[in-house]
C-alpha cells in the first residue's frame, strides 16, 4: 500500500471517529435534555401536590404517592416549600407526607448517594421530625465525612435538639467536626439560647485560639450585655485572633462599657485587631473614638486605612467632618484613605 493511500485511510479513520464522537455528544445532549424535561415536570407536580394538600383539596395526597420513593425529588421540594409555611398548615402538610412513608424512604436515602443529596435529605429530616427521622440524624452524626456529621448536628438543631454548648465545642476539640461556617452558625444560635453556658465554656485549657474565637463570636451575636465584662478581658487576650473576636464582638453589642476597650485595641500590634476595633466603633457609633480613627487612616495597613474610613463615615456629621480634614492634609495615606471613603459613602 502506498504512503498516500494510507495517509487517505488515516484521515477517513479520523473523520469517522470525529463524526461518531460529535454523534455521541449529540445524543448525550438530547438524553439530558429530556431527562431534566421530566425532572422540571414531576417538580411541577409535586409542588402542585403540596399546594393542594395546604388548600385541603380532597385526596391531594394521592397525586403525591407516585412520587413518595423519589427521596431526592421530594427532598428538594420539601425544603424549598416547607420555608414558605408556618404554623398549622406546615404542620398539617407534614404530617400527610409523613403518613405515606417518606420519612422511611428519606432515611434510606441518607445511606447512600451523593453527598449534596444526602445533605438535602437531612435538610428534609429535620423538618418533617419524629423520632425515626432524628435517629437518623443521629446515626449520621458518626458518618465519616465532616460536612455529613456538621448538617446532622444543624439538622437535629434544628429540629429542636440542639447540642450543648459543651458537647458542641467537644465535636471540635475531639475532631468529629470541623470548625466552618455552618459549625459558626450553630454555635451562634447555642450560645444565644444559653450565654452563661458559653462563658462558662471559655474556661475550657482545651480551646484552640480558633475555638476560643468562634466562642467569643457567638456571645458578640447574643445580645446579651452580661457578656461585655468577659470580652472586655478577652480582648486583652495574647493571641490576637482571641483579640479580634473580642473587639468585634464588643462592636456589635454596642455597648458603651465596651468602648475603652475597642479605643485601646486601636493600638494593638496585630492589624487584624486594629482593623477590629475601627469596625466596632463605627458599628457602635462610638464619636469619642474620631481622633483615634483619625490616626488609623494614616495605618500602614490599606485594610485598616480603609475600615477606618468607613467608621468615620458611618459616624454621621462628626465622623464625616474628620474625613474631610483629613482629605485636606498633607498625610498621604490618611489623604487617601479619607477621599476613598467619602467617595464611596456618598456613592451608596
Amino acid at each position: 500500500m502506498s504512503p498516500l493511500a494510507i495517509i487517505w485511510i488515516t484521515a477517513l479513520v479520523l473523520i469517522a471517529l470525529a463524526l461518531g464522537w460529535m454523534s455521541g455528544l449529540i445524543v448525550l445532549r438530547l438524553i439530558n435534555e429530556r431527562r431534566a424535561g421530566r425532572l422540571a415536570a414531576d417538580r411541577r407536580a409535586v409542588v402542585e401536590g403540596l399546594s393542594a394538600l395546604l388548600r385541603d383539596v380532597p385526596d391531594a395526597i394521592d397525586a403525591l404517592r407516585p412520587y413518595a420513593h423519589r427521596a431526592r425529588l421530594m427532598a428538594d421540594v420539601l425544603v424549598e416549600f416547607q420555608g414558605l409555611i408556618r404554623g398549622a398548615d406546615q404542620e398539617r402538610v407534614l404530617s400527610q407526607l409523613r403518613e405515606i412513608g417518606l420519612v422511611d424512604v428519606l432515611v434510606a436515602r441518607l445511606e447512600r448517594g451523593s453527598r449534596a443529596g444526602r445533605l438535602t435529605v437531612l435538610e428534609a429530616l429535620s423538618a418533617l421530625g419524629g423520632e425515626t427521622a432524628r435517629q437518623a440524624m443521629r446515626r449520621a452524626i458518626g458518618s465519616p465525612r465532616p460536612e455529613i456529621r456538621m448538617a446532622a448536628v444543624k439538622a437535629l438543631a434544628d429540629n429542636g435538639n440542639p447540642p450543648s454548648i459543651g458537647r458542641l465545642l467537644d465535636y471540635a476539640v475531639g475532631g468529629e467536626l470541623e470548625p466552618s461556617r455552618l459549625y459558626a452558625e450553630l454555635l451562634r444560635q447555642v450560645a444565644a439560647a444559653d450565654p452563661a453556658a458559653a462563658m462558662k465554656a471559655l474556661e475550657r485549657a482545651d480551646h484552640s485560639p480558633q475555638l476560643r474565637a468562634l466562642t467569643l463570636d457567638a456571645l458578640g451575636f447574643s445580645g446579651d450585655y452580661q457578656v461585655v465584662p468577659l470580652l472586655i478581658v478577652f480582648a486583652g487576650h495574647a493571641h490576637f485572633e482571641v483579640r479580634t473576636a473580642a473587639v468585634r464582638a464588643l462592636g456589635r453589642l454596642q455597648h458603651p462599657a465596651g468602648e475603652g476597650a475597642i479605643g485601646r485595641a486601636m493600638e494593638d500590634e496585630s492589624w487584624t485587631v486594629r482593623s477590629a476595633a475601627a469596625e466596632a466603633a463605627g458599628a457602635a457609633g462610638f464619636s469619642r473614638l474620631a481622633a483615634g480613627l483619625d490616626r488609623l487612616l494614616g495605618d500602614a495597613e490599606w485594610w485598616v486605612r480603609f475600615r477606618a474610613g468607613e467608621a468615620l463615615f458611618a459616624l454621621g456629621v462628626e465622623g464625616r467632618a474628620v474625613l474631610r480634614l483629613a482629605a485636606g492634609s498633607e498625610r498621604p495615606l490618611a489623604h487617601r484613605a479619607a477621599e476613598l471613603a467619602l467617595a464611596e459613602g456618598d456613592a451608596t
